[in-house]
């Protein structure tokens, strides 16, 4: 392993925890720290790797496709209509390049919080050589702020929103208010009729609690929920996600309408066939509130348990 910057093992452990480090040789190739969170951009096997605060948020690799695909193409799939979307979380520009895929979008607001992480997706070579420059697209519209300030104070609305962020935990408990009922009732407002919303939830390494808990937390706000995963079989990994409409949707009428590197429509279908262990947890739900830690005190008891 190859440091750039700080020397010693311990050194680097406020930028890529000892879960998700690189398999094998790596080099980080450079260190920043903003008032939100602690960067590293990292060199793994030629593929560039993008980790806060311990972290891998994104980077230059096949499963990237795979999370954004399925990230964008369900809730794409399940809207009336896609002429604005809003992605909350968006800096590296991987999903935005997705929704680009639909030549009838004529909108996309890319938001997120850290100006760093949207510089990346838009100047970072091998980055933007990846997403296909879409934080430059001339479709698109990058903004720096935390999504649920924008949204509160925009009155636009959108026909497809899509809120992929990292589990709030001890270090950043207030990125539970990105998860409230109080933040997708706000989001339910702004939803254009027949519009969707996809909501990343972690994967199934966490827990099935976090999963139902958003799960439980969209139903209360008035939508009609479903979930879905997308198992990755190199890293084996099972990333999980919520479906939010405001009237019920059916997988089976689900399709695609854009060519995606690893869908099909049979394929976004089986997606909503989740894993049996996951389907008897569902009580296990609770409902996210601007109040109470629940996603929080089901992250730290993953993570550290």
């Amino acid at each position: 392993m190859n440091l750039y910057g700080d020397s010693g093992a311990n050194s680097i452990r406020g930028y890529i925890s000892a879960e998700e480090e690189p398999a094998g040789s790596y080099k980080i190739l450079r260190k920043f720290e903003t008032p939100t969170q602690r960067i590293a951009l990292v060199d793994h096997n030629g593929n560039l790797l993008v980790y806060s605060n311990g972290h891998q948020m994104f980077g230059t690799t096949a499963d990237e496709d795979l999370f954004a695909e399925a990230m964008i193409h369900i809730p794409m799939a399940a809207a009336r209509r896609r002429k604005s979307v809003l992605i909350i979380g968006g800096g590296g520009g991987i999903t935005t390049r997705e929704a680009l895929r639909y030549t009838d979008v004529e909108k996309i607001n890319t938001l997120d919080v850290d100006k760093i992480m949207i510089d990346f997706g838009k100047k970072l070579k091998p980055l933007v050589q990846f997403n296909k420059g879409s934080l430059n697209h001339p479709k698109v519209e990058t903004v720096i702020e935390d999504g649920r300030k924008f949204v509160k104070k925009n009155s636009e609305k959108w026909d497809v929103i899509i809120v992929d962020l990292p589990e709030p935990n001890e270090k950043n408990p207030k990125l539970s208010r990105l998860f409230s009922r109080e933040f997708y009732s706000l989001l339910k407002e702004r939803l254009y009729p027949g519009g969707a919303i996809g909501v990343a939830c972690s994967n199934a390494d966490s827990t099935a609690e976090y999963l139902w808990s958003i799960h439980a937390t969209l139903t209360k706000a008035g939508f009609y929920v479903l979930p879905y995963h997308y198992f990755e079989p190199v890293a084996a990994e099972n990333w999980l996600f919520c479906l939010a409409t405001a009237s019920t949707v059916q997988p089976k009428d689900l399709r695609m309408s854009v060519e995606a590197k690893y869908l099909s429509t049979k394929k976004l279908r089986d997606m909503f066939d989740m894993p049996y262990y996951f389907v008897i947890s569902k009580d296990t739900g609770k409902v996210q509130t601007d109040d109470n830690t629940v996603l929080v005190e089901i992250i730290n008891n993953a993570w550290y348990s």
